[in-house]
């Protein structure tokens, strides 16, 4: 029988995991919606349990669980909307593990860009920039605490199932930031809205941090000290600037296009 209770311990777990403190006490994190789910099960991530509404787990989402032993559990479609920070039903729903924790300490940098986002805590920008730094075949995607939960159920969402796909550093402070791009010899590159390099002219390492700050403040003082370069989007019209997630995908692209070039 389905779930027809939004008191079931169930629904009461997944609104709890809407909150970052629940999510590193429990080791869980919520996706919603059938692309996440997906991206999940083909990343063989561990799924704790599989929710959906009953019509939605007949479209094969029932069969695929029980071939990767996940249990899965039918719910009412008003109350699974009802646990979803989705304004529509996503008719899938999956609680999943956290990654393994890992200290920044142990934590090296990969093979590559790291894209580092500091201060950026729109959820919406977060997944986004997730998202394009899956598509450019990004080493790894790091955030400074200041920043949006990577693990929040909107930057879940807006990733469109790339939070399993990029190797996702600790969330820590940009002074730990500056001192790893020092220790590990890593090229800090800035992204600046004027009087940088252009950066379609720039000669892009390829191991190296991009570091997008917030639209309005820029990057913190540490990893301004830090930097080794800055680049700056060329602008032909009357816009003074990009938002910062159309911004970062163009400066992704700039950085593949050179590897691309010259490989």
């Amino acid at each position: 029988m389905p779930i027809t209770s939004r008191q079931h311990p169930v629904c009461k777990l997944v609104r709890a995991l809407h909150d970052g403190k629940n999510r590193r006490r429990h080791g869980s994190f919520v996706v919603e919606g059938g692309n996440g789910v997906a991206a999940a099960l083909g990343a063989r991530w561990p799924i704790q349990r599989l929710l959906g509404a009953p019509e939605d787990l007949k479209k094969g989402w029932a069969d695929l669980a029980r071939e990767a032993g996940i249990e899965t559990l039918e719910m009412d479609d008003d109350v699974l909307a009802s646990i979803c920070q989705a304004q529509t039903s996503p008719g899938v729903l999956a609680i999943v593990q956290m990654p393994q924790s890992l200290s920044f300490a142990a934590w090296r940098a990969p093979d590559g860009l790291a894209l580092l986002l500091d201060g950026i805590g729109d959820p919406g920008n977060v997944g986004t920039l997730l998202r394009s730094a899956d598509a450019i075949g990004a080493g790894a995607f790091a955030l400074t605490e200041n920043s949006a939960d990577v693990f929040s159920p909107k930057v879940v969402r807006a990733s469109a199932g790339s939070v399993f796909h990029v190797p996702i550093a600790p969330q820590t402070s940009p002074e730990n930031w500056a001192d790893l791009c020092k220790r590990e010899k890593l090229p800090l590159i800035l992204a600046v809205a004027r009087d940088g390099e252009n950066c379609f002219d720039f000669s892009w390492p390829h191991r190296c941090v991009l570091a997008l700050g917030h639209e309005t403040r820029g990057v913190s003082a540490e990893l301004e000290k830090a930097a080794t370069a800055r680049v700056t989007i060329p602008m032909f019209g009357r816009a003074e600037s990009l938002n910062v997630a159309a911004a970062g995908a163009v400066l992704l692209y700039a950085w593949r296009q050179n590897q691309e070039k010259y490989a």
